[in-house]
């Protein structure tokens, strides 16, 4: 995983919100006092734009009972956990199947190579970043109590 782009947007996600984060004009400079590189930044702002559905290049909008088969180069990417938990996120409504390929598109554009594979903690990073950027707040709102349910020690 691109590790640097990863470390920019977790930080443009915890203190902006990424979907006003490209308009905000301190932002920038912001990402700079942090330390982070303007090829980085500018790396980070495209990835957000990417996570726009009208700026994904889909034949087709997925069918949501479709059967997604995966290539050779993204099952090296998302293992068999990172693929059950996007299915199990599917199933549960908290992705559409245009935004499960936004998902997969963006884990994909962080991959350096096809033998780095994805955690399961990026991925879930990477859901909720895609899901606050094109403003679905109630399937965020229903990712974060998932990722919370999870935790060892929450209060059911």
């Amino acid at each position: 995983m691109n590790e640097n782009l990863l470390d920019v947007l977790l930080y443009l996600f915890e203190n902006f919100t990424l979907a006003d984060a490209e308009h905000v004009s301190n932002v920038r400079d912001d990402l700079d006092d942090a330390g982070f590189f303007p090829d980085e930044i500018d790396d980070a702002f495209a990835w957000i734009r990417a996570t726009d559905p009208a700026g994904q290049a889909l034949a087709s909008s997925p069918s949501e009972d479709a059967i997604r088969v995966y290539s050779e180069r993204e099952m090296h990417i998302l293992d068999a956990e990172c693929r059950g938990f996007l299915e199990r996120l599917q199933q549960s409504g908290v992705l559409s199947a245009t935004a499960r390929e936004i998902v997969i598109d963006r884990l994909m554009a962080l991959a350096e190579d096809a033998y780095e594979g994805a955690e399961i903690e990026q991925l879930k990073w990477v859901v909720m970043m895609v899901l606050s950027s094109a403003g679905q707040d109630q399937a965020y709102a229903r990712m974060e109590a998932m990722i919370h349910a999870e935790t060892p020690g929450a209060s059911h």
